[in-house]
């Protein structure tokens, strides 16, 4: 009978249309199984018992005013704990979240930061309890969301972004390569008022880029599909703003990906600290350019008078998935981020990530197939390069092995399980009823992620608003 509810259950809550109805099926999974009672339990020793009395200590330290004393625990336990926070190992066990204890933590370092922002400590000034902070959130880090590329299914995104934004934990920092780019992009002008309107009628806006050239014009341009097409459907989502001037209407931190024609040179991360006047719609053109479907393009800024006009002109750029999909450590160094979401919907990764946050034989078994399989990839493509120098050649081998030796892979992984059917549509123009499924698969498979982001970045949301407290005060 138990299992047969849980079936049920189990259907229901992939089927949920929210996330308060999928959180609320799960709870009820885990009532069933008995995970609702060992969630409030605490192990005497480990993990657990080490968050537990980190926990009390901080209470106590609070209760006896011993603020500087507070300030170096709360450093040393925020060092000692970070990885244990990060640990996928606490939410594997149920649906519905960690251990009470895990909450119970992250409020008593909350607490902590809270009560020392609006003490006054003697023997430290305000402009040393503001480097402090300051020190603090560079040494732990920030999150960004990654999106990556996927034709198509890069409307997933959509569905991912509106998951985040309704649970409050849409980070500030956000990259997105090819069609990525163009969720990105939308974040970047809009703030969460118009992203929230922008959601309740996405079918009226251009998700329709591809457009086949006719056969005359195929080999004069060079390409499959139309251009100007695609130029409409980017412009019309991203409007005309650089940069700078959408960091300084939204404050979202958002970086496209762009590669270059020229072999030898490396892909750019645009934002706005390393190409502020470049227009955000350029750019993400220039990262939807599949070779062969799409010419090459020319990046276009605003200069000192706000006109248009090229940047580095003699430049011309493709999409930036085949050189850098997820830059990862790029993004890390420019905003000091250690915390990666990754939105993946390449159809040409999906296959080889789905089983890599999975559990059990059958997950293990493709890890080590699929493992070999790149591994094996890796090598014919290097020796492909000893020995083919010509073009074209030269250069497809370049590009494959760019596309093989990339990491696609986060701390967090958000993918959709797609029909195989489906696989047939990543490079077609979606109907409305295919742009809800798409959005849809991207809350559905963000919603089981909501309560591990929204504990691992509690205490960076929680530090930044320390440091603007501060700051303003």
């Amino acid at each position: 009978m138990v299992n047969a509810e849980t079936k049920d259950l189990k259907d229901r809550l992939n089927k949920a249309d929210t996330y308060q109805e999928w959180f609320a099926t799960a709870t009820e999974i885990d009532r069933l199984n008995g995970s609702l009672a060992w969630k409030d339990t605490i192990p005497k020793e480990g993990m657990y018992e080490l968050f537990s009395r980190h926990s009390k200590q901080i209470e106590s330290l609070i209760e006896r005013k011993s603020w500087l004393e507070l300030v170096t625990f709360v450093q040393e336990s925020l060092f000692k704990t970070v990885g244990e926070l990060n640990s996928h190992r606490l939410y594997s066990d149920t649906l519905s979240g960690p251990k009470t204890v895990i909450n119970e933590y992250l409020s008593a370092i909350e607490h902590a930061l809270d009560t020392l922002t609006r003490t006054k400590i003697k023997g430290l000034s305000k402009k040393a309890k503001l480097d402090l902070f300051v020190h603090a959130e560079r040494n732990f880090g920030r999150p960004a969301l990654m999106l990556s590329g996927g034709g198509t299914f890069g409307i997933y995104h959509m569905g991912v972004i509106q998951a985040l934004l309704n649970a409050d934990i849409l980070p500030e920092v956000i990259s997105g390569t090819s069609m990525g780019s163009i969720a990105a992009g939308i974040l970047a002008i809009n703030n969460n008022d118009a992203l929230l309107e922008l959601y309740k009628e996405p079918e009226n806006r251009h998700f329709n880029p591809l457009k086949m050239l006719p056969l005359s014009k195929v080999f004069s341009e060079r390409s499959l599909l139309s251009d100007e097409q695609l130029n409409e459907c980017v412009q019309s989502n991203i409007g005309d703003l650089t940069f700078s001037e959408a960091y300084a209407k939204t404050g979202r931190e958002i970086s496209i990906t762009v590669s270059p024609v020229r072999l030898g040179q490396k892909p750019r991360v645009l934002n706005y600290l390393t190409a502020p006047n470049v227009l955000i719609r350029s750019a993400s053109k220039a990262s939807c350019s599949v070779p062969g479907l799409f010419p090459p393009c020319t990046l276009k800024a605003k200069n000192e008078r706000g006109e248009v006009v090229d940047y580095l002109p003699s430049e011309r750029w493709v999409d930036g998935s085949f050189a850098s999909d997820i830059p990862q450590q790029r993004i890390g160094r420019l905003h000091n981020v250690n915390y990666f979401i990754v939105s993946q919907a390449n159809p040409h990764i999906l296959p080889f990530v789905s089983h890599r946050q999975k559990t059990g034989v059958r997950a293990l078994i493709k890890d080590v197939a699929v493992s070999s399989l790149v591994n094996q990839g890796k090598t014919l493509l290097k020796v492909a390069q000893r020995r083919l120098h010509k073009e074209p050649w030269r250069s497809w081998l370049d590009h494959g092995s760019l596309v093989l030796g990339q990491d696609y892979l986060g701390d967090i992984n958000l993918h959709p399980n797609f029909p195989i059917k489906w696989y047939l549509k990543f490079m077609k123009n979606p109907s409305v009823d295919e742009i809800y499924y798409l959005i849809k698969a991207g809350e559905r498979a963000t919603w089981p992620y909501i309560t591990m982001i929204h504990n691992q970045t509690r205490i960076s949301k929680k530090l930044r608003g320390c440091i603007d407290q501060l700051q303003s005060g």
